[in-house]
């Protein structure tokens, strides 16, 4: 803000400008620089101040050709011309953006003022009284010029009014004319009525200056906030027409290109009901709000928010104010998309299939109106954890490909978790959901490839029919599920339709579950162990370790109810972990005490074999209770050599022998394996199945199967056990045929810990033999 204090750091020079050419009022510094270069602006009055006063010292000259005079009329003549020029130079520099001389053009007019005094002194002081009268009215047009000319710098003003005015007041004293001296009395009150009338208008015209300032800076503040704005701003008539109209990052000419037409005819004739709605809301005083689209110049859609709210100026006009929010309906859009949708394969997830589930069921009647099928990828654990995960998830995605090309446009496909898929088929002929699972099996057949490798991939299938196996989603899925878990116990990559002599099957599978847990919570899974009997010495070779549990009511139980258990990945690893450590406590309690025992076969899965599981923690664990390898045995199925994993299980039973632990294969001939895995995995014992020994004495089948067995076992230098011998006749049988070690009811049921060292103290005549090898 400019005012007459002057900043000690200045120049004099600078000091003197501000002091002339200020005044006292506080002015912005751009409304202060204004003011100052009034000393180049008006020109027609400059122009005619210069002619006028050369003209009247002309005049004087011709009347009074002295030396005074025609000094007087050079003097007007090269001030006129030395102003003029500062004038011209001044106005060129304001053009350029450079300050003008202020300094100098106000020093001139001071000195040109003293020249219209001096004048005016001679005329009045030279007795001739025509010449006094032009010059007193040539003055008086100067003073009124001056303070016209030069209201914005009052103090400017007032000096130079003093320097035209002072020399005829002291003119009207020196003359004899009697009426003059009323002149020089006259002056001071004209001088106060000009010097009141410069200020005053000064302050009128630097308050005008002021409020058109600051309205230029709202306007062009307003201006900066529109063009700025993201928002799209219109102001409509009392009649709805649209008369102002800014458009964000738009040239003017389109931003003209509404105005004049109806706001209604602007939106989509969809949204029209709920704009004329907003209108009259607005009109009501309330505010109104809206969401409505349009196309760009690209033909994109976008979608704004728009509010409507009345001015508040009486002239019934609105102003609509619409914020693009595109890109909000897009992240909106995706976010639904992404709640609804499986990520990885981009099916419809389980939030859609149920509720398509709950639509079809709400409309349904008593006529079958669609089936449900739940898929379920075979063996995909195993082939993630042989090929990884990238592999496990590309399968995912072809095989959801392979259900997309399987069914038709009406119906649905999704991904309900993991590798679990679900079809919602739209009909409800059992022949036509035979008809789609040939079709996916059909495309399951060929191999997936993925890294140069080929991948099999079969899947499982459960259907149930809506609503024939359900009145709620909740039953429709658990009938689907129930035929799924039929479909896999009955051998995978098949069809099962749900029947409700399925739920039979389902509910013991449950009660195996719930069983097994309940043993694991109250720790009543223990081991029992039963004889394995040297048919050569007729004396305990060593023991296997058989599960046993108690149930509720405290009664003693086999594996066979808890058998779903093995197969539940939450479970199996609890219960073998259950299992080892107690036949471990009870080994080092053996061990420790003497007892001759000889060895503890412990059953494993193929599961146990998993990275982390029990089977690569078992030579630690005897290390850490000083027991010797020889004292355990470990016994695997040929269904662990035919594992996905079965390089894992060769290195785990490679690392378990080297470490001195014996190996027995189990129920041998009853599986698939082949004589190689014989050589491939590193096996002491081969165990012949109960199935073959029950028929000894009866089947030559099964007489000549297990004489192979154990000659084959010697053959390869292993040691042969037979399973299940219960009557002295089958014993006599085994003996005959060389086998090394029996084990069944003959000896012993499986006997808790405690019972072990007793049973081994027992006479061994009192045990039924027929023979000895």
């Amino acid at each position: 803000m400019n005012r007459i204090e002057m900043p000690s750091q200045r120049s004099p020079i600078d000091r003197l400008t501000i002091w002339l050419l200020g005044s006292r009022l506080a002015v912005p510094d751009a409304i202060a620089s204004q003011l100052m270069n009034g000393l180049f602006a008006s020109i027609p009055i400059f122009l005619g101040g210069i002619l006028n006063i050369t003209l009247v010292a002309a005049v004087a000259a011709m009347r009074h050709p002295s030396a005074a005079f025609l000094g007087w009329l050079s003097l007007e003549i090269l001030f006129g011309a030395i102003r003029l020029g500062v004038l011209v130079h001044g106005r060129r520099a304001i053009r350029s953006g450079r300050t003008p001389p202020r300094l100098l053009a106000a020093l001139l007019s001071c000195a040109w003022a003293g020249s219209v005094g001096f004048g005016a002194f001679l005329c009045l002081t030279s007795s001739d009284w025509v010449l006094a009268a032009i010059a007193c009215l040539s003055a008086a047009a100067m003073v009124c010029g001056i303070c016209l000319r030069n209201f914005g710098t009052p103090r400017l003003a007032a000096i130079m009014v003093l320097l035209a005015l002072l020399p005829c007041a002291a003119a009207g004293l020196m003359t004899t004319e009697p009426i003059m001296p009323i002149i020089s009395l006259q002056l001071p009150v004209f001088f106060l009525t000009i010097f009141s009338a410069s200020f005053s208008l000064h302050r009128m015209m630097v308050s005008r200056m002021t409020a058109l300032n600051d309205l230029e800076r709202s306007e062009s503040l307003n201006r900066t906030i529109l063009q700025a704005s993201p928002d799209y701003t219109l102001i409509l008539d009392a009649a709805d027409m649209v008369v102002f109209y800014n458009q964000p990052m738009t040239v003017e000419a389109d931003q003209h290109a509404l105005i004049g037409r109806s706001w209604l005819s602007v939106l989509p004739e969809e949204d029209q009901t709920i704009g004329r709605q907003a209108l009259e809301d607005a009109k009501a005083g309330r505010s109104a709000n809206l969401a409505t689209h349009h196309f760009d110049a690209s033909g994109q859609k976008r979608w704004t928010d728009v509010i409507v709210k009345q001015i508040s100026d009486g002239s019934g006009r609105l102003i609509v104010v619409a914020r693009d929010i595109t890109h909000q309906k897009k992240s909106e859009e995706q976010a639904i998309w992404m709640a609804q949708h499986d990520a990885l394969t981009g099916l419809p997830n389980r939030a859609v299939l149920q509720d398509r589930l709950d639509a079809m069921l709400d409309g349904a009647d008593h006529a079958m109106t669609g089936a449900l099928l739940i898929i379920d990828v075979d063996n995909f654990k195993s082939i993630n954890d042989m090929f990884g995960h990238d592999a496990g998830d590309a399968l995912l995605c072809a095989f959801a490909d392979h259900l997309r090309a399987a069914v038709g446009a009406d119906d649905l496909v999704a991904r309900t978790g993991g590798d679990e898929f679900a079809l919602i088929l739209a009909t409800g002929s059992e022949a036509e959901v035979e008809r789609t699972a040939e079709r996916i099996f059909d495309r399951l057949r060929e191999p997936f490839s993925h890294g140069g490798r080929l991948i099999d991939c079969g899947a499982s299938i459960g259907a149930s029919f809506i609503p024939r196996d359900g009145k709620l989603r909740s039953e429709i899925m658990k009938a689907a599920d129930i035929a799924l878990y039929a479909a896999k116990a009955g051998g995978r990559t098949q069809l099962r339709v749900f029947e409700a002599a399925m739920m039979v099957e389902v509910e013991r599978h449950q009660a195996m579950i719930a069983s097994a847990r309940y043993a694991l919570q109250h720790e009543t899974v223990m081991p029992h162990y039963q004889p394995k009997m040297s048919l050569r010495t007729a004396q305990a070779a060593g023991f296997e370790a058989l599960l046993r549990w108690r149930d509720r009511d405290g009664a003693l139980q086999g594996p066979g109810l808890i058998m779903a258990a093995f197969d539940d990945p939450v479970l199996s690893a609890p219960l073998s972990e259950r299992m080892l450590e107690k036949i471990l406590d009870d080994v080092e309690h053996w061990v420790r005490a003497d007892i001759p025992f000889g060895h503890v076969a412990i059953n494993v899965t193929a599961g146990d074999f998993r990275r982390g599981g029990i089977v690569e923690t078992i030579p630690g664990r005897l290390d850490a209770r000083a027991i010797p390898p020889a004292c355990i045995q470990i016994e695997v199925t040929e269904t662990v050599f035919l594992s996905q994993s079965a390089d894992d299980v060769k290195d785990a039973l490679r690392r378990l022998s080297g470490h001195g632990i014996r190996i027995a294969l189990d129920d041998f001939g009853t599986g698939y394996a082949s004589l190689s895995h014989l050589n491939q995995f590193p096996v002491n014992l081969l165990k012949i199945d109960r199935s073959f020994v029950a028929r000894i004495g009866s089947d030559p089948d099964a007489e000549a199967i297990s004489a192979t067995v154990i000659n084959l076992g010697h053959c390869l230098g292993m040691e042969v056990v037979a399973e299940g011998v219960e009557t002295a006749e089958q014993e006599r049988h085994l003996v005959a045929m060389g086998c090394d070690t029996g084990q069944g009811f003959l000896y012993s049921r499986a006997m808790p810990m405690e019972e072990v060292a007793p049973f081994l103290t027992t006479s061994r005549a009192s045990l039924p033999r027929t023979g000895t090898a």
